[in-house]
């Protein structure tokens, strides 16, 4: 049976607001075996989920996220540029999903967002809300800034982690071995299926990002990556069943 794991991207996001409560809501009801989201800090050092630096895109307001306090935050609309019907969603704190999937069984993947001189803040913050929550076996800590996954696995090292890259890596085992994470989080398609598997063989957890088509997520299926993320996990869950009814 394949066992790869389907984590919603930015929760279940092709049909609904990303980094919502309702997106990850709408994810756990089909099925998925876990989200993903991003978190970085509000001004008062608060951990709140959200993608980018700035709150353009995705609410009703503009400037930095973290020019902004959790409560100016949490007066945005994020939900009103995906569609009116999700005009009431707000940008919900680490806290808030944490409490909600605190009862789920599903896998936490924490992508870990924010400026570089923040480092040290944002490892202060979140991992003692995984332990107030015991949620430290159902999270992975992932990032672009390799240096802050270090950092939070100098402090938590039972924590499941992983570097995020966007190139082709040289000897990219040796590379993920030093940082001392266990996970490689691949932009699709920059791995030769030989690549993946010599870092399989070698113990690591690969999961190409974001991966949409139905041919993609079938190709990385067989190959058997540990996880994979996609904007329609609905998608994805019915061809990993659909390989599994051919075995």
């Amino acid at each position: 049976m394949n066992k790869t794991a389907i984590f919603a991207h930015r929760g279940a996001s092709l049909h609904y607001p990303e980094n919502t409560m309702v997106a990850f809501e709408a994810a756990y009801k089909l099925g998925a075996d876990g989200i993903e989201f991003d978190v970085q800090l509000s001004k008062d050092l608060v951990p709140v989920v959200i993608h980018d630096a700035t709150l353009n895109r995705t609410t009703n307001g503009s400037g930095y996220v973290g020019a902004h306090t959790v409560e100016q935050l949490k007066s945005l609309s994020a939900g009103s540029w995906f569609d009116s019907a999700f005009t009431e969603e707000k940008i919900p704190t680490l806290e808030e999903v944490l409490i909600w999937a605190s009862d789920k069984e599903m896998t936490l993947n924490i992508e870990l967002k924010g400026a570089i001189t923040q480092r040290d803040h944002v490892v202060k913050t979140i991992l003692p809300l995984l332990h107030e929550y015991e949620l430290t076996k159902r999270v992975i800590l992932s990032s672009f800034d390799h240096n802050v996954i270090h950092k939070a696995l100098k402090v938590a090292p039972e924590l499941e982690s992983a570097v995020i890259v966007t190139a082709a890596l040289y000897m990219p085992e040796r590379y993920v071995k030093e940082v001392g994470v266990s996970g490689y989080h691949f932009m699709s398609p920059l791995l030769l299926e030989e690549e993946a598997k010599a870092l399989i063989h070698a113990g690591i957890k690969i999961r190409p990002y974001t991966v949409n088509s139905e041919g993609l997520l079938k190709m990385y299926m067989e190959w058997e990556c540990a996880g994979i993320f996609t904007d329609n996990p609905k998608l994805a869950l019915q061809v990993r069943e659909q390989l599994n009814d051919k075995e």
